[in-house]
């Protein structure tokens, strides 16, 4: 067998490959620009929303992830911290359309982190001033105060007798990005 025409194939295959693979990148979406949004949102996650039709990631604040929610307990009953928390921020949404201030930063799927507002109310602090999302001390202390003030208001997840884990924390022993969507 000669190894020049295995090497020849072996090219060939290998510039196939490229080309398919180039053109299938072209094909996805690229990083959304930096830019500010405002419309009507939805709640993708507990801390993510989509307005027209962008992705975003609430800066400042991280809520439970959908699979911390089994884990999130009052006592020995389920209380969903997930759950409790997307349907506090679908409720804040439906108070009126947002406007969303670009922060420049992205998650590691390159959600941009938004600082948003409805009415002039900043919805990342009321998620954290109602006890349903904390203050994401590894991005920014910008809801620290407001924290502070949940957990002495015992509201949300600092409710006496329930017990969850820090979302990022969580990630972070379950291998996930600390920064995740």
């Amino acid at each position: 067998m000669d190894p020049f025409d295995d090497s020849r194939a072996f090219t060939v295959f290998l510039l196939r490959f490229v080309a398919v693979f180039a053109l299938f990148c072209a094909a996805l979406p690229g990083p959304v620009a930096a830019q500010d949004l405002a419309g009507r949102a939805q709640a993708l996650q507990a801390d993510q929303l989509i307005v027209n039709g962008a992705r975003i990631s609430l800066f400042g604040i991280d809520a439970p992830d959908p699979d911390q929610d089994r884990q999130c307990t009052l006592g020995t009953q389920n209380f969903g911290c997930y759950s409790n928390a997307r349907r506090q921020l679908q409720i804040l949404l439906d108070e009126g359309p947002v406007a969303c201030i670009d922060s420049g930063k992205r998650n590691y799927v390159n959600f941009p982190y938004m600082t948003c507002t409805i009415a002039g109310k900043d919805i990342g602090e009321a998620m954290v001033r109602t006890g349903n999302a904390l203050a994401f001390l590894p991005q920014s202390n910008k809801y620290a105060d407001a924290e502070k003030a949940a957990k002495a208001d015992k509201v949300g997840i600092w409710q006496t007798g329930i017990r969850f884990k820090i979302p990022w924390e969580w990630r972070n022993e379950n291998d996930r990005p600390i920064f995740g969507p």
